[in-house]
């Protein structure tokens, strides 16, 4: 049981209490934090940013997202078997005579063990390798990105002229997905990101001003053009 105010109460091991805040940056006492897990969900200008890439990526190089996507499924699938082979390896030596070399199931597992780790390694650093080259050619759309992330923190900031303006990051997701479909063609990528960026502040503006009073459209109209 525990104590609450003057009253003890009967207590499950499997009782959890789940409390929400509307608060952006929250602050307690630091014993209550360490009675509490804090769990933040708030969107970060370099968080959006990367997921942001992910998706002007999968839309302009979809062969690149997925690869990398591949990539990632690969490198957690090795570590799940080298922690295998390591806790199989452990046991068969802990359950192993005193003479090890004689036991020739525990000598082959060894050897099978050496030979499989040092494929693994070779493969991861040749995934290392494709990756390097993957995150190089995703950084050209960055720039993209970048622009959009700064344009929903702006969006995400008009509360303060008028708590009337409120904008969920899945409406704006809709809005940069629509913007990177209608923005206009270019075989060279350095003016096709160029293009991208213009469509994206054009189709946000857009998106945003119906929804602004006609003396905060200006306000807003600077902040894009200032940031």
């Amino acid at each position: 049981a525990i104590k609450i105010g003057d009253k003890e109460v009967d207590f499950n091991d499997k009782f959890r209490l789940i409390l929400q805040t509307k608060l952006a940056n929250p602050h307690y006492k630091p014993e209550m934090q360490a009675q509490t897990t804090l769990i933040n969900f708030t969107v970060t200008k370099d968080g959006l940013e990367e997921q942001l890439l992910g998706e002007v990526v999968k839309a302009e190089r979809p062969d690149l997202e997925n690869t990398k996507a591949e990539l990632t499924k690969q490198q957690n699938t090795f570590k799940i078997t080298l922690k295998t082979l390591e806790d199989d390896l452990l046991h068969r030596l802990s359950s192993a005579g005193s003479n090890i070399l004689s036991d020739v199931a525990l000598v082959v597992n060894l050897e099978t063990t050496k030979k499989t780790a040092a494929e693994i390694e070779i493969k991861v650093a040749e995934a290392k390798v494709t990756a390097v080259k993957i995150d190089e050619a995703r950084e050209w759309y960055r720039p993209a990105a970048t622009r959009a992330s700064l344009l929903y923190f702006i969006l995400n900031d008009l509360h303060k002229i008028n708590m009337l303006y409120q904008f969920s990051l899945k409406a704006f997701s809709i809005v940069f997905q629509n913007a990177i479909k209608f923005a206009e063609e270019s075989d060279n990528l350095n003016k096709r990101v160029g293009l991208l960026i213009d469509s994206i502040t054009y189709l946000v503006f857009m998106y945003t001003s119906r929804g602004l009073f006609e003396n905060d459209k200006l306000i807003f109209l600077c902040q894009m053009t200032i940031q």
